[in-house]
């Protein structure tokens, strides 16, 4: 059904509550309406302090990522990571046991995790080999249209994939984000974007309010332990979600990380980071490729890349014995002997390089 409000999709009683309304707050204010602790604990140098707190919104945040990202502060809502965001945006458009997402497997699992928890269908399109572009793992973009057609709430299509790591083609997505307006969402899940030569989403999302993305701070200024992740969508589907999703989220204490890695030398130091990743991401597969039981190694546009071998567990065994872990994806939708490896730095990549055809020779196996 065609539907000429955005909100629209969303579940009707979340559309009709009143969001919670904070005690006021203003700098300079001696704070005697909010029962916190007057005193500031012993072990906090925070510069707000951890006895105060946070803002309901971490709107400096926002403004900080709303600049960086090129939009405006009402197109952004600051999340406890991208997952975060995959949750309220499940428990803020589908209704249990009535409503419908789709996944393009393999990929993120998180999708499927907040869609059992919200007790949603899930319509599982497989990911494809595009023959005429000689690629695997690429969206089939004709049932997923077909899915939105028949009534699907939701799409999330993860570019660059996690796990298989590479870019799913623009005029696919471009496609599907077509087909969905007025009748569907599409969640264009960024997390690996700047690791990737390809341009991001914005132009597509900005002319189409159907269409969000998602975004992480976890692999590029090096904060995964912060927890920080963004939506950015069209600004009913913000003010919308801001509904679902609770006041004082964001800590104190990461608010003030995440404003001092977006600081101009930070930044420099970030994007360097993420050259020496890309770099040593193309060695590493190079490396790994020579050795003759790896079956084989993907194209990627991210900070680990996936490998095919039929000694899977022989390889996870002798990357264990050198010190390093590594990720199987044994029983993944269509990655039997398949593994993932994520790019470290330059030395940790030598000294697993190194023990691995060391271990692996030791078992005769290489």
């Amino acid at each position: 059904m065609m539907s000429a409000n955005i909100l629209d999709l969303a579940r009707p009683e979340l559309r009709e509550i009143t969001p919670y309304t904070p005690g006021e707050y203003e700098s300079g204010f001696i704070r005697m309406n909010a029962n916190e602790s007057p005193y500031q604990n012993i072990g906090d140098n925070s510069e707000r302090g951890l006895n105060i707190y946070p803002p309901p919104r971490p709107l400096t945040l926002q403004k900080c990522l709303a600049e960086h990202y090129y939009i405006e502060e009402k197109e952004i809502l600051m999340t406890r990571g991208s997952s975060e965001a995959i949750d309220i945006l499940i428990r803020g458009f589908c209704t249990a046991s009535k409503d419908s997402i789709v996944i393009c497997s393999p990929t993120f699992d998180m999708y499927r995790l907040y869609a059992n928890i919200q007790n949603v269908n899930i319509h599982e399109v497989p990911l494809l080999r595009n023959k005429n572009l000689d690629q695997d793992f690429q969206l089939d973009s004709d049932a997923i249209i077909g899915l939105i057609n028949s009534g699907a709430k939701m799409v999330f299509l993860c570019t660059p994939n996690n796990p298989t790591g590479g870019s799913m083609q623009r005029e696919d997505i471009k496609k599907i984000c077509n087909a969905a307006r007025g009748r569907s969402l599409v969640i264009i899940d960024e997390a690996y974007s700047e690791f990737s030569s390809q341009d991001n989403y914005r132009a597509i999302q900005k002319n189409n309010e159907y269409v969000v993305c998602l975004r992480t701070l976890s692999k590029f200024v090096s904060l995964a332990g912060v927890r920080c992740g963004a939506v950015i969508a069209a600004p009913k589907i913000i003010k919308f979600l801001e509904k679902v999703l609770p006041p004082y989220t964001f800590p104190t204490p990461s608010i003030e990380l995440v404003l001092k890695a977006f600081q101009k030398d930070s930044l420099k130091v970030s994007e360097k980071r993420n050259n020496t990743i890309i770099k040593q991401r193309e060695i590493l597969r190079s490396e790994i490729a020579k050795i003759p039981t790896i079956d084989k190694v993907w194209p990627s546009d991210s900070n680990f890349f996936l490998i095919k071998t039929n000694k899977l567990n022989k390889l996870i065994s002798a990357a264990k014995k050198t010190g390093v872990l590594i990720r199987s994806f044994e029983n993944q939708p269509m990655l039997k002997n398949c593994a993932r490896i994520s790019v470290n730095t330059p030395e940790n990549n030598d000294i697993f390089l190194n023990g691995l055809y060391a271990e692996l020779s030791k078992r005769e196996v290489i």
